[in-house]
């Protein structure tokens, strides 16, 4: 074959792969024309979403001190832990909703009191601490506050950060959808009504949801607590926020 007749064909197969290329772009850009109308305008609608709290979550720590017998300190801490975990089960809290957070075993020094001048002993190790902490899940609210008494009769010397959540929350956020929706949709025909035209069938929407919980802590802590505890009043409250729906209508005329 020439060297004529070869650029002849590579400028042939060129001209077609770009002609294949030029239909392409004009059957994508036809096809999303018909699949999103160019007239087209945004509205948004907003709602409050309140739904009470349902699930608390509490920390309870136990902490024993003791000599240098690491497995009589151990014997002794896990009694206590077991005392504390039978309880919490007595009262309906499943394993699933038990899980050690920490576990510590640190030396406790003992320092000389050295005259200036003098050689002074390095410490010495006099006793150790454990110190062990169960993060505690509960789904009826009506027994927090004698869950939070309970663990400190049965040996945690701290309580700490009581927090709640929502579990579930479908059923409020439907409920918000739905009026979120329909301010929307009344704004729309507002602005179609302002603006001379007929309003159009909806192309697309977004939502965005920016649920902030609020947390409570509650804390009980020290040594100074009494194994007499009186259960105290915990208020869950209920988590706020908004959720928005953006929509996008079509302009008729």
């Amino acid at each position: 074959m020439s060297e004529s007749l070869t650029k002849q064909v590579k400028a042939g197969a060129f001209l077609l792969l770009a002609f294949a290329a030029l239909a392409y772009t004009y059957q994508y850009g036809r096809s999303v024309n018909q699949a999103f109308p160019n007239r087209t305008f945004t509205v948004d609608g907003e709602a409050d979403v309140e739904t009470p709290h349902d699930v608390a979550s509490f920390t309870a720590t136990v902490v024993t001190e003791g000599g240098k017998e690491v497995a009589t300190l151990q014997a002794q801490n896990t009694e206590k832990m077991n005392a504390l975990n039978a309880f919490l089960k007595e009262q309906g809290i499943s394993g699933k909703d038990l899980q050690t957070k920490n576990y510590s075993l640190t030396p406790r020094y003992q320092y000389s009191n050295c005259l200036p001048g003098t050689t002074c002993p390095p410490p010495a190790i006099s006793g150790y601490t454990i110190t062990q902490s169960l993060e505690v899940r509960v789904r009826n609210m009506d027994i927090l506050g004698a869950l939070l008494a309970g663990v400190v009769e049965k040996g945690a010397n701290t309580v700490s950060g009581v927090s709640f959540v929502t579990d579930d929350d479908e059923d409020a956020r439907n409920d918000a959808r739905e009026e979120a929706f329909k301010e929307a949709r009344k704004k729309a025909q507002s602005i179609a009504k302002a603006g001379g035209f007929r309003l159009g069938k909806l192309v697309s929407f977004y939502e965005d949801n920016g649920l902030i919980p609020a947390d409570m802590n509650y804390g009980m802590g020290g040594s100074e607590l009494s194994v007499k505890s009186a259960a105290p009043v915990i208020e869950p409250g209920t988590e706020k926020g908004k959720l928005k729906v953006v929509l996008t209508y079509e302009i008729k005329n």
